[in-house]
């Protein structure tokens, strides 16, 4: 499918915006000869809104280098509908990314999305709005030992970044998909419960309400953001007015002229200035280039060199700078600098597997060309929401279910945690699939929100242009097994109410026998064979108390044994949260923003 450059995609208040954007270059050799207070080594997610915060003082001068270009460029990027399509590995704005062989999934090898463009991954997902558990951030305070990272403490970060804005659709109504006092409306990201009719929606209502009378495993849940997501409820996704809300569109289309961004150009290293006496090496430097022959140059913050590389960039960023395990770098020849084996270390996301359900359910196949047509001429339609249906389940599992019983510690963060996602993607028409009666398949993920196994981000060469070894280690522990075991027993339960006899069949993936049984060595079969990474990847440069002799930053984000230089990207998080990771990390960049802030008042 060709899309057009920009026929259609911005309303006057878009184009307004643009004028007001930062300065864009597309070359180092167009930047200006100015002394830089800031340098912000990735315009992602959390890099665009520290860069945006930072320049809300008109003394600073901010520049910004980012590997791909501008999310202006990107048709694709700006309509909801077409995430699936701007995301696709092999795109102009996707790194390209391969896991290595899986060892615990058959060998398995994928992709690992990783948005190149202006507001990253922000400009790139599913669009998907979910804080996750209060337990997640109370972990993360109590493991570091700052309460500034806990629930009640970043709270007022969530409600800061966001502005709830009206369905995708002005036909439908929110009211019940969402509970306002959970919500801010004076910040930067839009936040929508869009959605599109379809009979799944009505039906998972009753279901809830006629299994409420039998169990507490699936309670209605009005709202996922309140800090307890259990239950099914609906999807919120960064969508406003018909358009996606990225933090390029929300933040960096807001900053003034004293924010200049570099395009097209990557970050190969940074390099220290001087030594201090307290033994911290000041690094304020960044090298940087735009093909593997061409020249590098170098500009020096005079405040602080910020690295928001996400998850594999800023890892591979300090290792191509010596920055990480000795033994590993002197493998490479790559220089030491500072002798740091939690670089790269610790990575942990979540294992997913798609579902496949049997169902005589109507498809929610639309016609592309007519949506496409919709949305350029009034941003409405099906194309202005997302791909995905809008039911959404958290499931928490009793301490007696099969994972635990051996023993085996609970790995979520706490009571209020879900141990997995339910995540409705579509209803099709998929012939291999079908199983009488049914003539369609409702496909769902399973995700696996609290694996315990951990993988890592090593280099491959010394060429900051060569992609690094990226291993996710999935199913690395039985324990994250086991929880897709009993997830798939969950899903059966809850297809097994009444309200869904005449439309909701047997499993088509994985397969039920005839008689409709499905053993357990079936299913755990299917997920070693069928997991992959839920792309919400985090932990390579982990958080760490003050004066710990492991991780990678300490609570203000400053990299262990320097001066001059942090990291501020969901890279720092020590644990994956029990969701997804986008609306944490602008959380945890807007925290960020003033601490760095108030070093410098």
């Amino acid at each position: 499918m060709t899309f057009p450059a920009r026929r259609g995609a911005y309303s006057l208040l878009s184009l307004l915006q643009v004028a007001l954007c930062a300065v864009h270059f597309q070359s180092p050799s167009d930047l200006p000869s100015v002394d830089y207070d800031f340098i912000v080594a990735g315009g992602g997610l959390a890099g665009s809104v520290v860069a945006s915060r930072l320049g809300e003082n008109q003394d600073f001068k901010i520049l910004v280098i980012e590997a791909g270009p501008s999310n202006e460029e990107i048709f694709e990027s700006q309509v909801p509908g077409l995430s699936l399509t701007v995301s696709a590995p092999g795109t102009r704005v996707d790194w390209n990314y391969t896991i290595v062989p899986q060892t615990h999934v058959n060998g398995f090898v994928g992709p690992y999305l990783r948005a190149m463009m202006l507001g990253g991954c922000s400009s790139h997902n599913e669009m998907m709005y979910t804080r996750c558990s209060r337990d997640d951030y109370d972990r993360w305070a109590a493991m570091t030992g700052d309460i500034n990272l806990s629930w009640d403490k970043l709270y007022p970060y969530f409600i800061k970044a966001e502005m709830w804005s009206g369905p995708n659709i002005p036909s439908l109504s929110e009211a019940g998909h969402f509970d306002p006092s959970f919500h801010g409306s004076n910040g930067k990201v839009n936040v929508s419960a869009p959605y599109h009719v379809h009979p799944l929606n009505d039906l998972m209502v009753e279901a809830v309400k006629e299994l409420s009378q039998s169990s507490d495993e699936f309670p209605a849940l009005l709202d996922h953001n309140g800090g307890r997501p259990i239950g099914m409820g609906w999807d919120q996704d960064t969508i406003g007015g018909g358009f996606r809300s990225s933090s390029a569109t929300a933040y960096m289309a807001h900053t003034g002229d004293n924010v200049h961004v570099l395009l097209n150009t990557r970050v190969t290293r940074i390099l220290p200035s001087t030594n201090h006496p307290s033994n911290s090496i000041d690094i304020r430097t960044v090298e940087f280039a735009t093909s593997p022959k061409g020249p590098t140059s170098r500009r020096t913050a005079t405040k602080e060199l910020i690295v928001a590389g996400g998850v594999v960039n800023s890892p591979q960023i300090l290792l191509n700078s010596g920055i990480g395990p000795k033994d590993e770098l002197k493998a490479l020849g790559i220089k030491s600098l500072i002798d740091n084996p939690s670089v790269g270390k610790n990575f942990s996301d979540q294992p997913s597997i798609l579902i496949g359900i049997s169902t005589n359910l109507p498809t929610d196949d639309f016609n592309t060309t007519t949506a496409l047509s919709e949305w350029i001429d009034s941003h409405t339609g099906r194309y202005a929401g997302p791909p995905h249906l809008a039911s959404l389940g958290w499931v928490r599992f009793p301490g007696t279910s099969s994972p635990f019983k051996d023993g085996t510690p609970d790995p979520t963060a706490g009571p209020n945690s879900p141990h997995i996602e339910l995540f409705f993607r579509n209803v099709t028409s998929i012939p291999d699939l079908n199983t009488s009666p049914g003539n369609a398949t409702l496909l769902m993920n399973i995700v696996n929100l609290n694996p315990v196994a951990r993988g890592s981000i090593t280099l491959a060469t010394s060429s900051p242009f060569d992609a690094p070894v990226i291993d996710p280690n999935l199913l690395g522990v039985p324990v994250d097994t086991a929880i897709f075991l009993e997830g798939v027993r969950s899903i059966q339960r809850l297809f097994s109410a009444q309200t869904f006899k005449s439309s909701v069949f047997e499993l088509a993936m994985p397969k039920a026998d005839a008689d409709g049984t499905l053993a357990d060595e079936v299913i755990v079969d299917y997920v070693e064979h069928n997991a992959g990474p839920n792309i919400h990847g985090v932990a390579t440069c982990s958080m760490a108390p003050h004066g710990a002799d492991w991780g990678v930053v300490d609570p203000e984000f400053k990299v262990r044994e320097t001066t001059g230089l942090r990291i501020v990207d969901g890279s720092v998080m020590p644990f994956v949260p029990s969701g997804h990771t986008q609306a944490p990390t602008y959380a945890l960049a807007e925290w960020a923003s003033e601490v760095i802030k108030s070093s410098w008042k």
